[in-house]
């Protein structure tokens, strides 16, 4: 039952970044980083099409969350 009610929760965030995503390209903002506002590169998005920021900005979020960690 936890398990089901887990992934229901993911597949709701999910569902709420592809509509978020959705909205980017209809307003033009798609594929720019919310963080630097460059591109985020191609293969990211590929990878990743409800991403909101371009691998470096995303690589120092996650180092700056893992000092806090510590």
């Amino acid at each position: 039952m936890n398990f089901m009610l887990r992934l229901r929760g993911r597949e709701q965030r999910l569902l709420k970044k592809i509509d978020e995503a959705l909205e980017r390209l209809e307003d033009g903002t798609f594929g720019i980083c919310d963080d630097c506002g460059n591109e985020i590169g191609l293969k990211r998005l590929e990878a990743r099409p409800v991403t909101t920021m371009c691998i470096e900005c995303k690589t120092l979020q996650e180092e700056e969350e893992k000092r806090r960690e510590v």
